[in-house]
Formats: structure tokens, C-alpha cells, sequence
């Protein structure tokens, strides 16, 4: 089955945020659209509201965009997530540690294959430099849904941070990344911790560096 917005790879930064930023502004134009005519007030309004049924079919439909409808539902998580992606696009685009790398590949709209992770940037020989996973969790708890573990354990940290040469991030929330990076946990009990760096594009995303306890960065 087709995902409503493509994987994009071996493309540079700066493509990559263009395509996919294209790919975000149709989807949700054509979502304002099916809101315009929402349900009726009604006993069922949620249930129906929540499969609504968003045309995203014609000629202008950008090419990462694979459906020609999907649920709003679907169309709201998406969108959150894409979001999220643009922002750590632009922040590794002007960080000048990776602005000279290129997007290996980038999962816009499904959890990440296997061995593989939502976005990681490598040098143009291939070489893995950076992995990423992203989340727009809209929580102040860090134990929320286990997310964090499911994304550490991603990143191959669940035992330690790798000493491979690799960069690790977290792209999320600024209330996730609160509560991440609070002081009220029991860091002496982590085999991590993390370095937030805001990403000044209006979207309160904040990227998470992690380190091992002992890393110098």
C-alpha cells in the first residue's frame, strides 16, 4: 500500500526540505478545504469527523504524495510529523557540523524500516554520519507511551551510546523535550543525557543531541 507521503532519498538538504515542504503545504491546503464542510453537530460528529475523507487527487499534487484521498485523521498525525522534519531539515542545514551532508533517507509518513531510522545524513561516499528519529509527542511526561526507549532503542542506545563516530537525535516537542531533559530525573541512573538545541523556525521543535554521560561535545 502506497504511503501518503513518500520516503525521500539520497537527496540534498536543502531538495529534500523543498520536496517535502511542497508535499505538507498540499496536504494540508486540501484538509482546510474538507473542514470548510465538516459533519453536521450530531451523536456521532467525532467518529465522523475523525474518517473524513480529504481529496488530494489532480494534476497539482506533488510527487512525494502517493494517495489520491486520506482520513484527516491520518492527514493531522502526518502533518504533525512532517512538521517536525522540516524543522530538524533547516536546523541540520545551518548547523555547520552537518550542512554538508545529504539526506541518506528520510520517512515522512511511516515508522522507519528496519535498521534504518526517520531521517539519517550521510557523507555523499555513503558513510553514515547522523540519525534521527521524530516525534510530535504532545506530552510533559517522560515516560509517556515509552516513546522515549522505543526511540533510543532505534538508535541503537539501548545498552550506551555507541562510540561510532555517529550523531544521535531526538526531533520532538518542546514539552517532550522539557520533560526529556528535565533536571528532576535521576541522570546518575542513565547510561545517556542530551543536549536540546531549539530550531529557530517558529515551530517550538527542539533537537536533542544524545551523548553518553561522559562525552565532552
Amino acid at each position: 500500500m502506497a504511503h501518503l507521503v513518500d520516503f525521500i532519498k539520497e537527496e540534498p538538504l536543502a531538495l529534500a526540505r523543498k520536496k517535502l515542504a511542497a508535499a505538507h503545504d498540499f496536504i494540508v491546503s486540501r484538509a482546510q478545504v474538507a473542514l470548510r464542510q465538516p459533519p453536521t453537530a450530531q451523536a456521532g460528529w467525532g467518529i465522523s469527523t475523525k474518517r473524513l475523507k480529504v481529496d488530494l487527487s489532480g494534476h497539482e499534487r506533488p510527487e512525494l504524495v502517493k494517495k489520491g484521498s486520506e482520513r484527516l485523521a491520518e492527514i493531522l498525525n502526518i502533518a504533525a510529523t512532517i512538521e517536525r522534519l522540516l524543522g530538524a531539515l533547516l536546523w541540520f542545514e545551518q548547523e555547520p557540523r552537518f550542512q554538508w551532508l545529504e539526506v541518506q533517507i528520510c520517512h515522512p509518513s511511516t515508522s522507519s524500516a528496519k535498521n534504518s531510522n526517520d531521517l539519517v545524513l550521510a557523507e555523499k561516499n555513503g558513510l553514515v554520519c547522523v540519525r534521527c528519529e521524530v516525534c510530535d509527542v504532545a506530552a510533559r511526561s517522560a515516560g509517556q507511551n515509552g516513546k522515549e526507549q522505543k526511540d533510543l532503542k532505534s538508535l541503537r542506545c539501548e545498552s550506551g551510546v555507541p562510540k561510532d563516530g555517529i550523531y544521535r537525535f531526538l526531533c520532538t516537542s518542546s514539552e517532550f523535550a522539557d520533560a526529556l531533559t528535565s533536571e528532576k530525573r535521576d541522570w546518575a541512573m542513565l547510561l545517556y543525557r542530551y543536549i536540546a538545541h531549539p530550531v529557530a523556525d517558529g515551530s517550538e521543535t527542539f533537537m536533542l543531541e544524545v551523548l553518553a554521560p561522559d562525552d565532552q561535545r
